[in-house]
């Protein structure tokens, strides 16, 4: 092979779960594209060498839900330079826009951050609020418009979201996840519902959804839980699982119980995804951080190197179809590539409610590339 490459990765372990390849091998890039994945490819040929040795080289890193929606959106941050340093080459937003404020997150999100920003759009029309919660009133509900919305930007926006607390929704849970379904069914896409502190039960919510809906903040303590009492899975749980419906982990500052992961995880729900929801109210001293220590955290949890990058590479590609274009490393697509270190040091890891992990290896992100442009990580 006598091409040239603008980079080549070299010294690492591939690790790509979506084609099943979990070996030493170089990934060779030119331009914004992958060009060669293969053992020993030559160095005299590449422009730049990138030395991973000891590193996992996977996809680009998918966060399932963040608020990117930064000065227009009360939850909205500048996700960008947090994705670039955590290995994530798309973030996807969970509905900070609505259908009459999407075309603003398009031109200044989308069209603006290096990292592929995506989107769920708010059943709501002006997307989630705080406070009054978006849907208190239910004359801001617009599910055609929504469903248009996401018809009409198939390249930006993915599926349908809502929010089902008492602080969104007030009375409302049950009409707006009716109409969430409903602009879902229109739009031919995925609906992403919010629970946690819901006036319905978990049975009703998750027996309403369809295969390939999802439920965020799966692993909420918040009442009405995935988990009873004895903390073993509710059988509509267990039921909605088999038959397709989605599990999102949707960290975020009160949506994380290791002891409720753990015992979700023992009775045979892991995570489908593993997203952060970091957004503008978090603070300085939030417990997630980012994606690459809340991937530590299932790695301490249980769950193998593999199943972690599983759920936030193919799986959530998949959920989204979008898995004909991220979430795999292969020759001729976008070359979204992070480079990842299990590190032997100490790391202090936090639930969302007071709970704390001493843990002595975790998963660093060492670069981040998007389209072939190399970021150094945080380490």
């Amino acid at each position: 092979m006598n091409e040239t490459f603008d980079l080549l990765i070299t010294g690492g372990t591939v690790l790509n779960p979506a084609t099943g390849m979990n070996r030493q091998s170089d990934v060779a890039i030119t331009g914004d594209r992958i060009q060669a994945i293969a053992a020993n490819l030559s160095r005299q040929h590449a422009k730049r060498v990138l030395d991973v040795q000891g590193c996992y080289v996977t996809p680009g890193l998918i966060d399932f839900h963040v608020h990117s929606y930064w000065g227009v959106n009360p939850y909205g941050f500048d996700a960008d330079p947090i994705c670039r340093a955590a290995g994530v080459t798309t973030a996807v937003d969970a509905g900070s826009a609505g259908p009459i404020n999407f075309p603003g997150f398009k031109k200044l999100i989308h069209e603006q951050a290096r990292t592929r920003m995506l989107g769920f759009i708010a059943l709501a029309q002006h997307g989630v609020l705080n406070d009054p919660g978006e849907l208190e009133n239910l004359r801001f509900a617009d599910p055609e418009a929504a469903a248009c919305t996401v018809a009409e930007n198939r390249s930006i926006g993915v599926g349908i979201k809502v929010r089902l607390h008492e602080k969104s929704v007030g009375v409302n849970g049950r009409e707006a996840l009716r109409l969430a379904v409903k602009a879902g069914d229109a739009s031919r896409s995925p609906v992403m519902v919010h629970i946690g502190n819901t006036a319905i039960s978990i049975e009703e919510i998750v027996e309403t959804l369809r295969a390939g809906d999802i439920v965020t903040h799966c692993y909420t303590p918040k009442q009405p839980s995935i988990v009873n009492h004895r903390g073993r899975l509710r059988d509509a749980v267990r039921k909605a699982r088999e038959r397709g419906v989605i599990f999102d982990v949707g960290h975020a500052n009160g949506h994380f119980d290791f002891n409720l992961v753990q015992s979700a995880i023992a009775d045979g729900l892991p995570p489908d995804i593993i997203s952060t929801d970091l957004h503008g109210r978090l603070g300085p001293d939030n417990p997630v951080v980012d994606m690459s220590t809340t991937m530590t955290k299932f790695f301490h949890l249980g769950l193998t190197l593999d199943q972690i990058v599983t759920a936030c590479t193919i799986k959530p590609a998949r959920v989204i179809g979008w898995q004909d274009r991220i979430g795999s490393l292969e020759v001729r697509r976008e070359a979204d590539v992070a480079v990842l270190q299990l590190v032997d040091e100490p790391a202090q890891l936090r639930d969302s409610v007071g709970g704390e992990m001493l843990v002595r290896r975790r998963i660093a992100a060492r670069w981040t590339i998007r389209r072939g442009e190399v970021f150094s990580g945080k380490g």
